[in-house]
């Protein structure tokens, strides 16, 4: 294994040197078949896991709540798949780490194109140091740039992905709350493999928020899990989670006005770099906010009102509401990276959800 990751980069350097155009997206699809190597390597079918003396007892349980996830998923309208009935311990905190970029003057991340998924506003690597060597190249172009570790991802059903150990958060902290968490994570990276829009990241990232948040909540609520700690620290945490989007959404419109202002460059600079100071003293940010990390909150969560609308329209019924996202092809989307999803789904709201 270690040697046939090894060859890879070289494989990829030596290609770059005789195709100058297209040398970044080779590199990250190579460092992407490997990382996706590593995981096929490492992955243990669930049932293997489960019977392992040796695998601690909160691992167990957290990875025998995943076959019911998925049934409650599919009665829910969600596509079944072959995914998650595997377990790769990957032994480190994230499976990738994601960059995002966007000018020192604008909330319009920077996308790559690729094939399958089209443009894409983000990449997500393997490696830390990979993501950060990208990060500072990007940097010295004077973008702002966001990088940040994430826990699952989804090959959009074109492999079976397992369950990842990232997804169940720290070992030492396997309890109700990070169980919580796994179940909406895995509806999460189900419904990217339920509904996908060739490069359109703000409607799949948002859908697939709205879906798994909304079915979080149910599931707990029918497992009887209403009242316990897991919901309870799921909700807590999921209000925090909305309640930050939403200031940053509201920083975001700030921050257009700013920008579309006749004010010199260097005011705005320092304008921008107050009205960020202010939000991490609000919401108590360790890191440093920017431009990117605000695009990259938008392509989650700024579709989340669009979709609660639709959602009311159908009645409450994920079933219905999921049939209807689903009448939706390319040719709808009036450009790539769609961010108002509100013209794009009223059809499907004045007609009450019902599909044609």
């Amino acid at each position: 294994m270690i040697g046939r990751r090894s060859f890879l980069p070289r494989a990829a350097s030596v290609l770059c040197s005789l195709v100058a155009v297209g040398c970044l997206q080779l590199e990250y699809l190579v460092q992407a078949a490997a990382g996706q190597d590593e995981i096929a390597y490492r992955a243990r079918p669930i049932a293997e896991v489960l019977a392992d003396p040796h695998e601690d007892a909160n691992t167990r349980r957290m990875l025998s709540a995943v076959g019911d996830v998925k049934e409650f998923a599919a009665a829910n309208g969600l596509i079944a798949t072959s995914s998650y009935s595997s377990y790769a311990d990957l032994e480190r905190s994230a499976v990738v780490w994601v960059v995002t970029a966007a000018p020192a003057l604008s909330l319009v991340a920077r996308t790559w194109t690729f094939p399958i998924v089209g443009d894409v506003p983000y990449l997500g690597w393997f490696e830390r140091r990979d993501a950060e060597r990208f990060a500072a190249g990007l940097r010295d172009e004077q973008l702002d740039v966001y990088l940040r570790p994430a826990r699952a991802y989804s090959t959009l059903g074109w492999f079976e992905d397992p369950v990842l150990s990232t997804m169940l958060g720290p070992r030492e902290h396997r309890g109700d709350s990070e169980l919580a968490a796994l179940v909406e994570v895995v509806l999460h990276e189900s419904l990217h493999g339920t509904a996908y829009v060739k490069s359109q990241s703000l409607y799949n990232e948002s859908l697939a928020s709205f879906v798994a948040e909304e079915l979080t909540a149910r599931y707990l609520d029918a497992r009887g899990h209403v009242g316990g700690a897991g919901s309870a620290a799921y909700t807590a945490e999921l209000a925090r989670d909305r309640a930050r989007a939403q200031r940053m959404l509201e920083t975001r419109a700030s921050l257009e006005v700013l920008y579309r202002s006749p004010l010199r460059e260097l005011a705005k600079l320092a304008e921008k770099r107050r009205i960020f100071d202010a939000l991490e003293r609000e919401l108590g940010l360790a890191g440093k906010l920017n431009n990117a990390a605000l695009a990259q909150s938008q392509t989650y969560h700024a579709g989340g009102a669009a979709f609660a609308t639709l959602f009311a329209a159908c009645g409450g019924d994920m079933r219905r509401f999921l049939a209807a996202v689903g009448t939706l092809t390319e040719e709808d989307f009036t450009q790539p990276q769609l961010a108002d999803l509100v013209p794009l789904l009223r059809p499907l709201v004045l007609r009450h959800c019902a599909t044609p």
